[in-house]
């Protein structure tokens, strides 16, 4: 059996794609431009006992999701997880933005949900899951987000409708909302102000903490593992109860 992560060689992406196989499994890691955090990820993952096989592709066509389906046809095995993780950040308010940018950033971070189930459901089999990353901006406004919470929230809502067409295959498919992590995305979205926010959400979080890769990575095993046959179509938040504030 294998993995694929689509955005797997950095932050929340890198720990799903380690922490979702076992010593041995292969993972394919999907990633756009950064060569160097993919060979990054890639060293990190062998030391790991797994065999990851990295594969550059472009989430914003079609194409990009065929190009991981096509490495992970090649390993010969069924695939038992899909992990969604691919984000495109365009700082800026939503009325200034420029259409084709507008379209990418929906097109990586909401339809290439849709194109990568398309890609990967053939080499799925009855107990396999797709899991998709997002965050509570989807449901609620986060100043500076607009590219990335629509673009989420269309996504979950695709989850919902795959979920049920998928349900007669055995194949489930969930959406997992870790809370604040300083990664890439979050810099690319908040820059000079990145630091300053994560300690603002540490000190409102009912918790005491912000979640760690401990935290999301428990329940992400949980929401792909047979314990959880009988879930799917849901948003699952790990956020401390820093979600319900307001």
């Amino acid at each position: 059996m294998s993995v694929v992560v689509a955005g797997g060689t950095r932050g929340i992406g890198l720990e799903l794609a380690e922490s979702l196989t076992e010593r041995g499994e292969t993972v394919v890691l999907g990633y756009g431009s950064d060569h160097d955090s993919a060979q990054a990820a890639a060293a990190r993952l062998v030391a790991a006992g797994r065999e990851p096989l990295v594969v550059q592709s472009d989430m914003a066509t079609p194409e990009g999701s065929r190009a991981l389906a096509r490495v992970a046809a090649e390993v010969g095995e069924p695939v038992r997880v899909v992990v969604h993780c691919s984000v495109q950040v365009v700082p800026g308010a939503l009325v200034d933005l420029a259409l084709d940018d507008l379209d990418r950033t929906l097109a990586v971070n909401g339809t290439s949900l849709l194109w990568l189930t398309r890609a990967m459901v053939p080499l799925m089999q009855r107990g396999s899951s797709l899991l998709y990353l997002t965050s509570r901006g989807s449901t609620v406004v986060v100043g500076g987000y607009g590219t990335v919470g629509p673009a989420k929230a269309y996504a979950e809502a695709l989850m919902r409708y795959l979920a049920v067409e998928l349900a007669p295959q055995g194949i489930r498919v969930n959406a997992l909302a870790p809370g604040t992590q300083d990664t890439q995305a979050l810099r690319a979205v908040f820059g000079d102000r990145t630091d300053e926010i994560i300690e603002a959400q540490r000190a409102k979080n009912p918790s005491g903490r912000l979640v760690t890769p401990d935290d999301y990575c428990g329940v992400a095993r949980m929401l792909v593992g047979p314990e959880s046959t009988m879930v799917t179509g849901q948003t699952v938040f790990v956020y401390g109860g820093a979600n319900l504030m307001g």
